[in-house]
């Protein structure tokens, strides 16, 4: 039976983001990364694609409205007309042989 591990994660899409500035830089060369709107998903696609290239594969992304100082996440209901750029990110991979 396989094993599994998982990863679970909140990104906050921020253009300034070290590692979004990098990924863009390098991956879009033609596109001036101080130019993105504040909360472009570049950032998003950036720290995505660094676990994935760390072998997490992405089950499940969830906007969120909110974390809260212990940790726990806020949703706003009903999701009309919200605006997100936090999203709750769940990886697996399989468990490496103990």
């Amino acid at each position: 039976m396989a094993k599994w591990e998982y990863l679970v994660r909140v990104f906050v899409c921020d253009k300034e983001d070290e590692v979004a500035v990098s990924y863009i830089m390098q991956e879009y060369p033609d596109r001036d990364w101080k130019e993105l709107p504040k909360y472009d998903l570049l950032s998003l696609e950036a720290w995505l694609n660094q676990c994935g290239a760390e072998g997490w594969e992405l089950v499940r992304l969830e906007p969120v409205d909110s974390v809260g100082k212990n940790g726990d996440l806020g949703f706003i209901y009903p999701q009309v007309n919200t605006w997100r750029h936090q999203h709750l990110c769940v990886f697996k991979r399989p468990a490496a042989a103990l």
